[in-house]
C-alpha cells in the first residue's frame, strides 16, 4: 500500500477545491446564509433597544464607558442577542454535519459533472448525518476535558489580568492559559474528523458502528502524529488570513454606504477563504484516510423459524 506522506496531504488539499470549486461555493452559501440571518435578527433586537440612544454611537465608536453603559441599560437585549448566536451555533452544528458528509462523500467518491456531484453531495451527507450524531455524542468527554483545563488555566491568570497594563501583560497569559485547552480541542477535532471520514468510506461496505470507529481514530490518530500536524497547519492559515485582515483593516475606517459594501465584501472573501482552507483539510484527510486498514465487517445473521 502506498504510503501518504504529509506533503501529499498538502498537495490534496489544493485539488480537492480546485476540482470542486462548485462544492466549496454552494457549502459558502449556505455558511453566509445563517451567519447573515443570524445578524439580522441580533440588528434588531439592538435597534430596538438602543436606537433612540445617541450614546450607543459612542459604543459603537469603541468608547469603554459609553459600551459598558449601554451593555447595563439593555441586559435584557444582550441576553436576548446571546440567545441568538447560541441558537445560529447549535443550528450550524446540526448544518455542518450533513454538510461535512456531504462533502466527504464527494471527495471519496469523485463525481464527474453537476448533477452526479450534486447526487453524490445529497446522498453522502443524508446518509451519514445520523452516524456523524452518534459521533458528536462520542466526543462529549473530550469537550468536557476542555471546559475543564480552560477553566483551570483561566483561574490561575486570573490575578494578572487584575494588573495589566499592557495588551502584551494581558494576552500572554491568556494565550497561556488557553494552551493546553486549544492543544486537546485540536487533537479531538482531529479524531472526530477521521472518523467521519472513515465512517464514509466504509458505510456501504463495512457499516462499521460510530463507537468503535471513533475509538479505533483515537488511536489512529495518536499513532500518526501527522495528521495532527497537518490539521495544525490548517489552523495556521486560517489564523494567518484571519489576522492578515485586522492588520489590514486597522486603521481604515470606511464610512457610509459605499464603505459597508466594501466592508462586507472584504469580509466575504475572507470567509471565503477559511472555508476553502477547510476543505483543502478535509481532502488531505482522506487522502491519508484511504489507506487506513479497513474495519471488521458488521455480520447480521438472521435466523430463519424452523417449519
Amino acid at each position: 500500500m502506498t504510503r501518504v506522506g504529509l506533503a501529499d496531504m498538502i498537495s490534496a488539499g489544493p485539488r480537492a477545491v480546485g476540482r470542486y470549486t462548485g462544492t466549496l461555493l454552494t457549502v459558502f452559501v449556505v455558511q453566509s446564509l445563517v451567519a447573515v440571518a443570524c445578524m439580522l435578527a441580533i440588528a434588531v433586537v439592538l435597534a430596538q433597544a438602543f436606537s433612540h440612544m445617541p450614546l450607543w454611537d459612542d459604543a459603537v465608536d469603541g468608547d469603554p464607558v459609553a459600551l459598558a453603559y449601554c451593555l447595563r441599560y439593555g441586559k435584557a437585549s444582550v441576553l436576548a442577542s446571546s440567545g441568538i448566536v447560541f441558537g445560529a451555533i447549535a443550528m450550524w452544528m446540526l448544518i455542518s454535519w450533513f454538510l461535512v458528509g456531504g462533502i466527504n462523500g464527494v471527495l471519496a467518491q469523485r463525481p464527474e459533472g453537476r448533477s452526479e456531484t450534486a447526487r453524490a453531495f445529497g446522498a453522502s451527507g443524508a446518509s451519514t448525518f445520523l452516524a456523524y450524531a452518534r459521533l458528536a455524542l462520542c466526543s462529549v468527554p473530550a469537550w468536557l476535558l476542555v471546559f475543564v483545563l480552560f477553566a483551570v488555566g483561566m483561574k490561575q491568570v486570573a490575578p494578572r489580568f487584575e494588573h495589566a497594563l499592557t495588551a502584551a501583560q494581558l494576552l500572554v497569559p491568556l494565550f497561556v492559559a488557553m494552551l493546553p485547552a486549544m492543544l486537546v480541542l485540536h487533537v479531538a477535532w482531529t479524531i472526530t474528523d477521521y472518523a467521519r471520514v472513515e465512517l464514509t468510506l466504509r458505510q456501504d461496505t463495512h457499516a462499521p458502528s460510530a463507537v468503535m470507529t471513533y475509538l479505533r481514530s483515537v488511536a489512529y490518530v495518536l499513532r500518526r502524529p501527522r495528521t495532527l500536524v497537518h490539521g495544525a497547519l490548517g489552523w495556521l492559515a486560517f489564523a494567518l488570513v484571519t489576522i492578515g485582515y485586522m492588520v489590514l483593516a486597522q486603521g481604515h475606517p470606511m464610512y457610509g454606504a459605499e464603505g459597508a459594501v466594501t466592508l462586507f465584501v472584504i469580509r466575504q472573501g475572507v470567509a471565503l477563504a477559511r472555508t476553502a482552507i477547510r476543505f483543502g483539510v478535509l481532502g488531505g484527510q482522506l487522502e491519508l484516510a484511504k489507506t487506513r486498514p479497513l474495519p471488521p465487517r458488521r455480520v447480521q445473521v438472521q435466523a430463519s423459524a424452523k417449519s
